[in-house]
């Protein structure tokens, strides 16, 4: 049986780096940029000349989908508005990622867009880029308030954990819910965010409900965010709590990793699975009836906001410390509003 399953992650590894390697590579040509330029016309315009400008992405890795794809939209929006664009991959490392920003620096970007590994070990980076005469934007995940950036765009990840907490109860109705979580990495704050507003509006909804609450999490693994840490983190999971029926992983990679483990160790009656981002993978399978929610985390939209707060910067707008996307949640009730067989994600 051991056999068995590190041939099935195996399998799937080789899957995920395909599919990511495959979006790396050919992702950027599923769309050209006049597509994006025919966006721009109803969205925000530039009164200043941005031209000579050239944007430095620093991703914290490529090791998921969410990751190059934001790194493609970023790319996208970018030269849409006719500035120039650079990337350095910090390659899942702290200490990758702050030399990968001052390679940034040392090529000469005006502004620097940055989605940061750690709220804090990143700040006295950040901060150096800002006294050389960079301009720093954060995106997707957070900084601590020490740090000198502009202005911080992120997806509601409180209220989407909220709305994901009551939809399970109200979808599990009266049953005894035994919770499984996987986390993405300790100690970041977009997964801990997930996770306290999933039990928040867990709890809330049970109590409004039920007139008592009974969060039971039997466990909690880790899976760096990534489709083979999701199968690995679920069959720990399953072999130490074989009677887990809900699984909460804070992105669609984890949950549909873990929901390969599941289905493997037949136990897909038993668990239901939910995630957050909105990965177009997960609403097939939810069209299928293999999945039960995700909650939206659109790249798309983060790389349009940031962007447009590059813009708005240079245009000496008014800009908020943080901009968050709502917060949504996509069932088999509205799965149809948000699917398209088409997008990058």
């Amino acid at each position: 049986m051991l056999h068995q399953m590190k041939n099935i992650n195996l399998s799937w590894l080789c899957i995920a780096t395909v599919f990511l390697f495959l979006l790396s590579c050919n992702g950027l040509q599923e769309s050209g940029n006049e597509a994006f330029k025919m966006e721009l016309n109803d969205s925000l315009k530039s009164e200043v000349d941005l031209s000579d400008l050239t944007i430095g992405y620093s991703t914290p890795s490529l090791n998921a989908p969410f990751y190059v794809v934001l790194s493609q939209y970023i790319r996208k929006y970018t030269e849409a508005y006719g500035m120039k664009f650079v990337m350095a991959d910090g390659q899942d490392d702290i200490i990758k990622q702050i030399t990968s920003m001052e390679d940034l620096i040392t090529t000469g970007v005006d502004i620097m867009i940055l989605n940061p590994l750690d709220h804090k070990a990143l700040v006295p980076a950040v901060n150096t880029a800002a006294e050389s005469g960079v301009p720093v934007f954060i995106v997707d995940s957070q900084l601590d308030e020490s740090a000198d950036y502009i202005t911080c765009v992120q997806a509601s990840n409180e209220g989407n954990g909220w709305l994901v907490g009551e939809w399970v109860v109200n979808k599990m109705s009266d049953s005894e819910i035994k919770v499984a979580l996987i986390s993405g990495s300790q100690g970041n704050p977009v997964g801990q965010a997930k996770r306290l507003g999933f039990f928040e509006g867990f709890t809330e909804t049970q109590l409004m409900t039920r007139g008592h609450s009974d969060l039971n999490i039997l466990a909690q693994g880790w899976g760096n965010w990534t489709l083979l840490g999701g199968i690995q983190a679920m069959e720990d999971i399953l072999t130490a709590h074989p009677d887990v029926n809900l699984l909460v992983a804070e992105n669609d990679a984890m949950a549909m990793g873990a929901l390969k483990a599941i289905e493997e160790s037949g136990k897909a009656d038993q668990v239901l699975v939910v995630g957050y981002d909105g990965q177009k993978e997960a609403y097939e399978l939810i069209l299928e009836g293999k999945y039960g929610a995700t909650a939206l985390n659109s790249p798309g939209e983060l790389a349009r906001l940031v962007v447009e707060s590059v813009v708005r910067f240079k245009n000496d707008q008014r800009l908020d410390k943080v901009i968050h996307t709502p917060a949504v949640l996509i069932s088999n009730d509205n799965v149809d509003e948000y699917y398209n067989p088409d997008a990058l994600f």
